[in-house]
């Protein structure tokens, strides 16, 4: 299913989105679907009332408390560590660093995390079609593109090029620095504008990956470089992306910056000491 065709409003066909206050019984749901030990009633629930969306993590559609539709992710029994407290730290310091980014918040569900993701592409009741990278590079899962090759779709389809180009390169730094390594065609989205021109949507699916668990490479190449994690590799493909070398790294300083509050931000979601650690393995100049 490509991107940009789901519709979701509060009353689709036989689906009801569910409000808030159903994610308990979603996150029961979640584990028995997970642990193989499901009745009907569980795959009723996810299925029907949450709605089925795709990806490796269990998830729901819900309305959130102001009437938005969001999706809430839940967290798996054999997780290792809080994976919906990196994400939502991670999308909070990428706010931080100046990147349009998916408003996300963390939940307690009967004393378990589960984050909340606001969904971008809605306007009230009005849907803004949305596609992703692969879409608009005319890819499949499983190919291969870089970020220059995204930068050069913003050049074909978006209405501001260069705002554009200038994000995306932000946001390749903070991948970079906060070792965002899922970083796949589908995880770069867009946003119709006007006129056949769209915008790059916020970002949306950013993780932490400890370095206990993944080699410091990106999944989307920053150029035909190679897949490295690397700040030196990013400099040098900042004229892909409309920036000169003292734009650059002011923008790696921004980021930098922002990054420097990882721990008062991680002790405000009340992340684990354990979880804490893991992720400083993560981003970038952490002890």
């Amino acid at each position: 299913r490509r991107e940009g065709t789901e519709t979701f409003n509060q009353n689709i066909g036989r689906y009801r989105i569910p409000p808030l206050l159903r994610l308990p019984a979603f996150l029961n749901a979640a584990d028995a679907i997970l642990s193989n030990t499901e009745t009907a009633e569980d795959l009723r629930l996810l299925l029907n009332e949450g709605s089925p969306l795709g990806g490796a993590r269990p998830k729901s559609a819900v309305i959130d408390n102001d009437g938005h539709l969001a999706i809430a992710k839940f967290p798996k029994n054999d997780d290792d560590r809080s994976i919906p407290h990196g994400e939502v730290l991670a999308m909070t310091l990428a706010a931080a660093a100046g990147i349009n980014v998916a408003r996300a918040t963390l939940l307690d569900v009967a004393g378990r995390p589960v984050s909340l993701i606001t969904r971008f592409d809605r306007d009230g009741d009005r849907r803004i079609p949305f596609v992703s990278a692969m879409t608009l590079l005319g890819l499949n899962d499983g190919d291969d593109a870089t970020y220059t090759d995204i930068a050069e779709i913003i050049r074909m389809y978006s209405s501001a090029p260069t705002e554009d180009l200038h994000e995306l390169w932000r946001r390749i730094v903070f991948n970079v620095m906060v070792g965002n390594l899922d970083d796949h065609l589908r995880n770069h989205g867009f946003l119709y504008d006007r006129d056949n021109t769209w915008r790059l949507s916020p970002a949306y699916d950013l993780n932490p990956v400890p370095l206990t668990e993944k080699a410091r490479e990106l999944t989307t190449w920053i150029s035909e470089e190679g897949p490295d994690a690397d700040l030196d590799l990013a400099r040098a493909a900042a004229p892909y992306f409309a920036l000169d070398a003292a734009r650059s790294n002011a923008i790696i300083e921004e980021v930098a910056t922002a990054l420097d509050g990882r721990r008062q931000m991680a002790r405000m979601l009340r992340m684990s000491t354990s979880d804490l650690a893991a992720h400083a393995t993560a981003i970038e100049g952490a002890a």
